[in-house]
């Protein structure tokens, strides 16, 4: 199905969120299903005492972009989806990679789904602001129905141009965000959201890549840990999404600029490391 980025990047500026419907087709949807199902079946668990508080009493996979290049495939193999994270996150005065391939990062890339708890309101972007410029956004691909009863995402729309942490008590301004498998839905990290608590029994599996701009940490580290044969499937664009393109240099001998381009990609992921 086609859709308007242009509308989805109206819809952020001025509500901090958009709902992109029956963006992914039904049979890709249905595979993706069952794989966040099998994974979380055979993966062993993670976290513990050092867990987020946030992903506390919710199934979480961690650094998909390791398993399968699918995954990332499923935002960056998206025109609409691209075109909006360049909208958004491509910083202007980055010379070294043209405007219409990607200078932005990816920070994560993980399978959720929400468990029975309330998730309360908070920002993803850790530090709010009240600009008009975007510093980190999400996008969950919707794999099953999200429904007040089974733990919706609610929002506060236009929060985030807040400058303000969330505010617990705002929750019962909250509107409950509620999709179909299928759907995109994209907000602003700044902006106020949250889940309710998923009193069904059933999983609510969604696929979240945060997107960033070009100097901002990741989650993990994504290009130290890639495997080679992953990495040789990317596309320039994508290694650049990955932030080998802004790799900070070992020493000044190395080079002194933080901001590379496509001819400086290197041949294997250990040569990143010398």
């Amino acid at each position: 199905m086609s859709w308007s980025p242009e509308t989805c990047l109206a819809e952020l500026e001025t509500q901090g969120y958009s709902v992109v419907r029956q963006a992914v087709a039904p049979d890709v949807i249905a595979s993706l299903l069952a794989e966040m199902k099998a994974l979380a079946l055979s993966r062993p668990p993670v976290g513990g005492a050092d867990t987020p508080f946030l992903n506390r009493g919710h199934d979480v996979l961690y650094n998909l972009q390791r398993e399968d290049v699918r995954y990332t495939r499923m935002f960056t193999g998206d025109a609409g989806v691209m075109a909006v994270l360049r909208g958004l996150l491509n910083d202007t005065w980055y010379r070294q990679i043209a405007q219409d391939s990607p200078n932005f990062i990816m920070r994560s890339l993980i399978g959720r789904s929400s468990g029975d708890g309330v998730l309360p309101l908070h920002i993803d972007s850790f530090i709010p602001s009240s600009g008009k410029l975007c510093h980190a956004c999400q996008i969950s691909i919707i794999l099953e129905d999200q429904t007040r009863e089974r733990g919706c995402t609610v929002v506060v729309p236009s929060s985030h141009r807040s400058d303000a942490y969330a505010d617990p008590s705002a929750m019962a301004d909250a509107i409950p965000v509620e999709t179909q498998a299928g759907d995109l839905v994209v907000w602003d990290s700044r902006l106020w959201h949250g889940a309710l608590g998923n009193t069904t029994g059933l999983t609510r599996w969604a696929l979240i890549g945060t997107f960033v701009r070009w100097w901002m940490k990741q989650n993990f580290d994504m290009t130290g840990t890639l495997p080679q044969p992953l990495y040789d499937a990317l596309t320039d664009d994508e290694k650049a999404v990955f932030g080998y393109c802004s790799l900070p240099p070992r020493d000044e001998y190395q080079r002194t600029d933080i901001k590379t381009g496509f001819s400086d990609l290197r041949p294997r992921v250990s040569d990143y490391q010398t």
